[in-house]
């Protein structure tokens, strides 16, 4: 599954999957844009390390929520390779607020980056990705948009939202060789970033619980299936959800 002259692009990839999924692509000899919201230095610790692998990279720092933040962060991309073959909307927010006390700023806060982010990316590099007849767009969300999870209203619409736009984007972008997937992580061993909450705090044996495969997953998991769809291999595969989740959610 070469990426040999592509260039890819993960959002939110200073860290846990993000970090593993840029990794893995670069390991299969694509050129990679390394985005993180604001840690510069996590960002460049990536690109050293892809770097280290024999493929380019940059770093640029953007928040995906904010479109003006996205046209400058490609701007940078055109300037360095040109266009994005292989995109993958892997920034997110996770936040707590119960329905009756969130604000329309909470709410704003979090579809801005889980929603409006992938719609902002994706409509920057469709163009380039139609004109070449060759194309990837790879969506990552969470498993509770299909579970539910109290007080994460905002976060649970904007990630069911992202899959509704996965869709839109499949049947519309066909025709031009661009496939478009959604992966669905399920209970992932990540950190938070520094000085946020972790939202999924506890051991790992008792994050486990209800997880057949009795572990949790490791970020390089998402990113092996995101390189899988990122590659020729998954020519006829668009407009689908993929569960990794170790049957936490079995259909």
């Amino acid at each position: 599954m070469t990426l040999s002259g592509k260039v890819a692009m993960v959002t939110g990839s200073g860290r846990n999957i993000g970090r593993a999924t840029a990794i893995e692509l670069a390991r299969r000899g694509a050129n990679v844009v390394v985005n993180a919201r604001s840690n510069q230095a996590e960002a460049d610790s990536v690109v050293a390390e892809i770097k280290g692998l024999g493929s380019r990279a940059i770093a640029v720092i953007a928040d995906v929520g904010v479109q003006e933040q996205v046209d400058a962060m490609m701007a940078d991309v055109m300037a360095a390779f040109g266009g994005v073959d292989i995109l993958v909307n892997n920034a997110g927010l996770r936040a707590a607020d119960p329905i009756t006390e969130m604000t329309s700023e909470q709410w704003r806060s979090v579809l801005a980056v889980n929603l409006d982010g992938p719609f902002y990316c994706s409509q920057a590099v469709i163009p380039g990705m139609i004109e070449r007849g060759w194309g990837r767009i790879i969506n990552v969300s969470g498993l509770n948009a299909f579970k539910g999870r109290a007080d994460w209203a905002h976060v649970c619409a904007s990630k069911m939202g992202a899959l509704g736009l996965t869709r839109a984007l499949a049947a519309e972008l066909a025709k031009h060789n661009i496939l478009v997937n959604h992966i669905v992580p399920g209970a992932f061993d990540t950190t938070p970033p520094p000085g946020q909450a972790d939202a999924f705090a506890g051991p790992p044996a008792t994050r486990a619980v209800g997880i057949p495969v009795g572990r949790l997953g490791l970020p390089e998991e998402i990113a092996t299936a995101c390189a899988f769809l990122a590659s020729d291999e998954s020519s006829f595969i668009t407009g689908q959800t993929i569960h990794v989740n170790g049957g936490a959610l079995a259909h």
